[in-house]
């Protein structure tokens, strides 16, 4: 045995806090639940479930905390929380949460540091979203940008001088509701918040889908696609942002957001706001999951 290898042999063990450490992402959405084990800033494992959202709270926890165990480490130090509701950041507590039955004032973070014993934050899934364009993705390239994501609903997130606008109550973003005179054919769908004329029940996956199943694609396109672009205008009007980031299922759709950008630019009314880029995320399903932790 040479002494170098004697000599390697012989060296101590590094100290505990030095140890590697790990943080445990959860991105939880109506139809399913992402959970990643990040080390540093990256996801070196995930797992997907579907979320349960249509059952009780005690089944949804259940899968959650599946999804928790799956990706379990001793040297766990956090566990992030992104979820499709209205949430309080300063107290982690979930305040509304429509696709969740009775998650209304849901002390989340609470029951989960009780079991796994490590801090736990939680906060609206886009604007973890934002946070992770922010720190990893184009907010290395812009310093005033909006995030937009197109699932089943839309969420949104602004960001000013490369910080989280949060608005008085955390509510700031909230696009999907504001009301636009969209296409539409026949009469107007109801919104989950209740009302007709929302930017998300004309514009999001589920007013697609609508159209798609009633008409076809190309219609369900068409008219999806102004109705967007119509959304994107308003707000290009609002914020003068450098960019918009687009992110979610929708954008998915071949093609639509060459076709988004060519509507967009018939749309705004001022030559100088066709500048905005509209630019899809960078980090795909890792924005929510890395805005967690950050």
């Amino acid at each position: 045995m040479s002494e170098a290898s004697s000599a390697e042999e012989n060296l101590p063990s590094p100290p505990l806090n030095l140890m590697p450490t790990y943080s445990i992402a959860l991105d939880i959405g109506a139809t399913k639940i992402l959970g990643a084990l990040i080390h540093g800033n990256k996801p070196i494992k995930k797992i997907k479930k579907l979320t349960g959202a249509s059952g009780s709270k005690a089944k949804v926890l259940k899968n959650i905390k599946t999804v928790i165990d799956s990706l379990w480490l001793s040297n766990v130090k956090k566990i992030g929380v992104g979820i499709a509701a209205q949430v309080n950041p300063q107290n982690n507590l979930i305040l509304t949460a429509t696709n969740f039955a009775d998650f209304n004032n849901f002390k989340l973070a609470e029951i989960l540091k009780k079991q796994y014993h490590v801090p736990v934050t939680v906060d609206n899934d886009v604007k973890c979203f934002a946070q992770g364009e922010l720190l990893f993705g184009w907010g290395r390239h812009y310093k005033n940008f909006l995030c937009l994501t197109f699932g089943t609903g839309i969420g949104g997130a602004i960001i000013i001088d490369k910080k989280l606008y949060r608005g008085q109550n955390n509510l700031a973003g909230e696009f999907g509701h504001m009301q636009i005179a969209g296409a539409w054919v026949g009469p107007a769908p109801t919104c989950g918040c209740g009302r007709k004329f929302c930017f998300e029940s004309l514009a999001a996956g589920a007013a697609w889908h609508k159209l798609a199943k009633k008409y076809n694609e190309k219609t369900a396109d068409k008219i999806v696609i102004a109705n967007i672009a119509a959304g994107l205008a308003n707000l290009v009007a609002i914020f003068n942002p450098e960019a918009i980031v687009l992110g979610g299922g929708l954008l998915e759709h071949k093609k639509l957001l060459e076709k988004l950008r060519q509507e967009f630019n018939t749309r705004v009314f001022h030559t100088t706001l066709k500048q905005t880029k509209l630019v899809k995320t960078q980090l795909g399903e890792n924005a929510i999951l890395l805005g967690t932790l950050n």
